[in-house]
């Protein structure tokens, strides 16, 4: 009996993992915005999907680079779009967000670049 019942546990967990769905990323973020310092009004968004009912969560992080590996989760900022924070400094800022479906699985988008110049910079725009 303890057999069956370790049996039937490990094929519910089983199924589960293999009816989980990755979601799907159906609309990247921009890859490039330019915004500027002191007018910052811009956002990000991502449209995402998921088969078999599973509902998404989303998580918009910020990075020191050019790369979805790592980055910082921006507190608060778990929607399908993201408002550029409007007290970035001139540069370069790097964001993506993580997709996550309820059966566990997760995707990240390509790294969205917002440029951001001062008005004296803007020969470089």
């Amino acid at each position: 009996m303890k057999r069956l019942l370790i049996l039937s546990a490990l094929f519910a967990l089983l199924s589960v993992a293999a009816f989980a769905q990755a979601p799907t990323i159906t609309a990247q973020p921009a890859a490039a915005t330019i915004e500027f310092t002191g007018f910052i009004n811009g956002s990000l968004s991502v449209g995402a999907n998921v088969a078999g009912g599973q509902t998404l969560s989303y998580q918009w992080f910020s990075n020191t680079g050019n790369s979805n590996v790592g980055g910082t989760p921006i507190a608060g900022a778990t929607g399908v779009s993201f408002s550029i924070p409007t007290n970035l400094t001139s540069g370069e800022h790097f964001f993506f967000i993580e997709v996550r479906a309820s059966g566990g699985a997760s995707i990240r988008s390509n790294v969205a670049v917002v440029r951001v110049f001062d008005f004296d910079e803007c020969d470089l725009c």
